[in-house]
């Protein structure tokens, strides 16, 4: 009977050992611009994290489209057949600013079908050059991230990934560093790193320091491919300001 019982933790602790965390992004192209959530996936693997990272994008979707269905996109079928241990949520990058109500209500929906152990998380973009909304002057992210945080606070179990901020504090450090692509909106290689290592941070809860500069895979033919290169001496600059961010708040 001993030795029955020791197996049993034995092969529990196997179990658990090998159960990998599921996390779901939602969004748009600010999220899958130059493999967002692989490159997350990569560093978690480099740091022996088991985390297994799905996505549902569709470059210009707002979380209405993602409810709705448009764009060919299956959210809500991914939310309802699988437990996500974490999903984050990017909204349209203009309505948290133009549209918060429609932000919050379709947030609202698609939360109403995660299961209520689930972290959630908002990801709070950046605002950019000719920022579209009439009448109000978007130099920043700040009002960006405090619309989302209001809506956040409604909510149980609900967090703010501060990527945007992340962005306002390396421009304000770094402006030589062009973390925008030449379209002045969606994030370059640098741009995408240092998103990578604010979502690496706040997910686990770790330093970004030390992780690697460039992450590679395989395609579907087995051929290897890579999904972000960055140099030397921006990946330092981008670990910083994340930890900065996640741990100096």
């Amino acid at each position: 009977m001993k030795y029955l019982i020791v197996s049993i933790i034995l092969l529990s602790q196997v179990t658990n050992a090998q159960k990998k965390e599921k996390i779901l992004f939602v969004g748009n192209s600010f999220t899958f611009y130059w493999n967002l959530p692989s490159q997350v996936e990569k560093m978690a693997l480099e740091q022996n994290l088991s985390w297994d990272v799905y996505q549902s994008t569709s470059g210009g979707a707002s979380l209405r489209d993602h409810w709705q269905g448009n764009k060919e996109l299956k959210t809500k079928e991914l939310l309802s057949e699988i437990t996500f241990d974490r999903v984050i949520f990017q909204d349209h990058s203009t309505y948290p600013i133009k549209h918060i109500d429609t932000t919050e209500y379709y947030f609202s929906k698609l939360r109403s079908l995660i299961s209520e152990h689930t972290k959630i998380y908002l990801y709070a973009t950046w605002a950019y050059p000719k920022f579209p909304v009439e009448e109000v002057v978007v130099n920043d992210s700040k009002g960006i991230e405090s619309n989302l945080r209001a809506v956040s606070r409604k909510y149980s179990n609900v967090d703010i990934i501060p990527v945007g901020r992340a962005f306002d504090l390396f421009s304000s450090k770094y402006p030589e560093i062009k973390l925008l692509t030449d379209d002045e909106k969606h994030p370059s290689h640098n741009g995408t790193y240092l998103a990578a290592c604010v979502f690496y941070a706040s997910l686990s809860g770790s330093t970004s320091k030390g992780l690697d500069r460039r992450y590679e895979g395989k395609d579907s033919n087995g051929k290897k491919i890579f999904y972000n290169i960055v140099e030397k001496s921006v990946v330092s600059k981008c670990q910083e300001i994340a930890n900065e961010i996640v741990f100096q708040k």
